[in-house]
């Protein structure tokens, strides 16, 4: 992700696992540079955009509280025109909600994960930004 004004993103893993016929299992791991600090946390959750989702809430929770009332509502991918196959680039769309407002975010990679995260993080800086917003009162 390009520098945010709120948080950079270090770096991110995510391992996802299935073993032996058991239910698969996905863990996310999330750094970020909030100020001068740099937290890592991790997460697991039912999917590996789940797990991102999670991981890079419980890093930016403690800075920006608004956050705990903000949802992922829909979250759609698409393969970008012209592209094909397995490779193909891919769109990932995602809305977002505040119980109140909704906002949408994306990004295109070819990497589903990259795009995802990337989008993810959009969204949390769009929700962030919504929080601060203060409101004008016409003169």
């Amino acid at each position: 992700m390009k520098s945010s004004p709120y948080f950079d993103v270090c770096g991110y893993k995510v391992v996802s696992e299935r073993m032996h016929g058991r239910d698969s299992t996905v863990q996310a791991i999330v750094e970020v540079r909030v100020g001068n600090n740099c937290v890592r946390r991790s997460a697991s959750g039912v999917g590996p955009v789940h797990a991102l989702d999670n991981a890079l809430r419980a890093c930016l929770s403690d800075r920006f509280s608004e956050l705990k009332d903000h949802r992922l509502t829909d979250y759609r991918v698409g393969v970008v025109e012209g592209s094909d196959g397995t490779g193909a680039q891919v769109r990932v769309l995602i809305t977002s909600s505040d119980g109140v407002d909704s906002w949408d975010a994306g990004c295109i990679s070819a990497n589903i994960m990259e795009a995802s995260f990337e989008a993810l993080c959009s969204s949390a800086v769009m929700g962030i930004m919504r929080a601060h917003a203060t409101t004008r009162v016409p003169a």
